[in-house]
């Protein structure tokens, strides 16, 4: 009788999840909430410039690492790890330094 056994060992996973953000534009100078930096509700358009022309944005990253959803939100915690950066700058811009938007997760975890 020959007998084949495989033996796999449950292996840990640990690792980085990296982003780096490279520019950033923002033409009309808004927030996700639709506001104007610094809070101000938008005016009407003009010819020549956007809803929030004199507002300037103070811009940060924020990575949220959560499970697959079809439907995407913002809400709801992060499961795998969430990590944010520090203001990078205004309403449009290009990063000398990308490291300096550099968001990155560790996980402890297997990927399946």
């Amino acid at each position: 009788m020959f007998e084949v056994c495989s033996y796999s060992p449950e292996g840990d996973g640990s690792g980085y999840l990296e982003v780096q953000i490279l520019e950033m534009s923002n033409y009309l100078g808004a927030r996700r909430d639709g506001c104007c930096g610094g809070g101000v509700p938008p005016r009407p358009l003009g010819p020549s410039v956007g809803p929030c022309h004199a507002a300037k944005c103070q811009t940060f990253f924020r990575l949220c690492l959560k499970e697959y959803q079809s439907n995407v939100t913002s809400a709801g915690s992060c499961s795998f790890g969430n990590a944010s950066s520090p203001v990078v700058g205004g309403n449009s811009f290009t990063l000398a330094d990308p490291s300096d938007a550099s968001l990155r997760l560790h996980f402890t975890f297997r990927w399946t």
